[in-house]
């Protein structure tokens, strides 16, 4: 089966998606202001150290210019600036000073003293008439490179480079963004958890009202007193006082349900008394007018010996039919108790089969036996039981007339042994299969049967704590399935 989510889960779940998503977007922005900020405040100070030095490097061409500076003095000052200058600050790569031309006046590096720089980010410082910055990377070393031009005015002397290392930067970025992912987590968490107890305190009275409702469906059960929810202010407080208004109403309806149905069976028992005094009535009035008739005619003194006889013949007759109205009558009402004994259920039908077998022997009747060899014995009043398969045989020989198959198949299955019988008579119509068990209810002639061998093996039957049933359809023939319990389950 399928598991549906409960509405605290949906509600927690949808609820952590929009605090994720929002929380991961504000991160975003949070850690990109901040990125921002960073390189900003990187830029400003790598400006500040490139103008500062380009400012004392200008005074130093000018002091050079005028001769008032030799030139081993002067290229000694600029290393010993430069020198001094990346010792106070590591996030200094490099410091050049070029000329106009590209070539290198001084440099932290001895190495390159005298080269002439023709790269593109050269080009650009020395066309720059103000400070400029720019990014690059060198052997896997991301740089910042501010260039500050040597100028007075117009005069230009050439220009000033400081690179500046962004190791540190994107150290400080990637630690912030560590940070803010684990503040969001923290908060994410914070806020689930809290989530997770206020919707149990918001849905617990949804919950109950569920399962007060599952309660109701599952086990028909309307007496709902143990659920009494504390009143509420808001729509859960409505909805609780519409499902009390809801379950007290169908509790009134189901009582009203009840005295209907009580009054149904009252009415439908007196039918039924009806209907059986009437079935009793006719078929003991029948017998019993015979009876009466022939009583008078013997209370005559001119009768002769055989018409004497004829009549006393009649009048035992009419008797005894009387006397097995009121037998199978008693069998149907009494539920005795059973004197039970361990039989085989192919041997009963087998014994059934010779007791019709008068009936047989007049008509055209095939016999086929499905009968399987290793069924277990059941439990069972064998006469009862024997009478049952006895009365569906005789009514399948009376539905097929003259002519037909008669299938008898035993079985077992889920505890029970089972026989059906089957005939190829007309069948029994749907409206007809409704009544067949009603006593006195009968689609033959009124002297063939009494309308009692169904309701009767439907009593014997249940008394076995077995199950009766009938497969029919018009035109093709009936088949009556008798199913009891291999063990003395629920008999009385």
């Amino acid at each position: 089966m399928r598991r549906h989510l409960h509405i605290r889960e949906k509600f927690v779940l949808v609820a952590s998606v929009c605090i994720f998503v929002f929380a991961g977007i504000g991160g975003y922005f949070l850690l990109q202001i901040e990125s921002r900020l960073y390189t900003e405040d990187l830029i400003h100070q790598g400006r500040t150290v490139a103008g500062i030095t380009g400012v004392i490097f200008t005074n130093a061409m000018v002091y050079k210019e005028l001769d008032m500076v030799e030139d081993v003095a002067f290229t000694d000052y600029l290393d010993y600036y430069i020198l001094d200058l990346m010792k106070h600050d590591p996030r200094i790569e490099y410091i050049v000073v070029l000329d106009n031309s590209g070539r290198v006046l001084s440099h932290s590096n001895i190495m390159e003293y005298g080269r002439q720089y023709a790269d593109p980010i050269t080009l650009r410082a020395l066309e720059a008439s103000s400070i400029l910055t720019q990014r690059f990377e060198k052997n896997g070393l991301a740089i910042l490179d501010v260039a500050a031009p040597l100028s007075i005015s117009t005069k230009s002397w050439g220009v000033c480079r400081v690179g500046l290392s962004l190791n540190e930067l994107n150290t400080q970025i990637m630690e912030l963004r560590y940070r803010i992912g684990a503040m969001t987590g923290l908060f994410l968490l914070a806020a689930l958890i809290t989530i997770g107890f206020l919707s149990k305190k918001v849905t617990a009275p949804l919950v109950k009202l569920s399962r007060t409702m599952d309660q109701i469906t599952e086990t028909g059960d309307l007496d709902i007193s143990h659920y009494t929810p504390k009143p509420r202010n808001d729509e859960i407080g409505v909805l609780q006082d519409s499902f009390s208004w809801m379950v007290r109403r169908l509790q009134t309806a189901n009582e009203e349900r009840l005295q209907t149905m009580e009054l149904a069976m009252r009415a439908e028992k007196m039918a039924g008394i009806g209907l059986l005094a009437s079935g009793v009535a006719h078929e003991i009035n029948n017998p019993l007018g015979g009876v009466v008739l022939c009583f008078n005619n013997l209370c005559r003194e001119d009768m002769d010996e055989a018409s004497r006889r004829e009549h006393i013949e009649v009048i035992a007759s009419g008797l005894e039919k009387i006397q097995q109205t009121v037998k199978e009558l008693l069998d149907y009402a009494r539920e005795s108790p059973l004197s039970k004994e361990p039989v085989g259920i192919n041997d009963l039908v087998e014994d059934s089969l010779k007791l019709a077998e008068y009936l047989l022997k007049k008509r055209d009747i095939r016999i086929v036996r499905q009968f399987r060899s290793d069924l277990p014995e059941i439990l069972v009043n064998a006469s009862k039981i024997s009478q049952v398969f006895l009365n569906i045989i005789i009514n399948a020989i009376h539905a097929m007339g003259d002519e037909g198959t008669l299938t008898l198949e035993s079985g077992s299955d889920g505890g029970f042994c089972h026989v059906r019988i089957s005939d190829t008579g007309p069948g029994i119509d749907e409206d007809v299969i409704k009544k067949i068990y009603d006593p006195f209810f009968t689609t033959k002639r009124a002297d063939i049967g009494t309308g009692l061998g169904l309701a009767v093996s439907a009593t014997f039957v249940r008394q076995h704590a077995g199950v009766i049933d009938v497969i029919s359809k018009k035109g093709q023939g009936a088949t009556f399935v008798i199913k009891l319990p291999i063990s003395d389950r629920g008999s009385s």
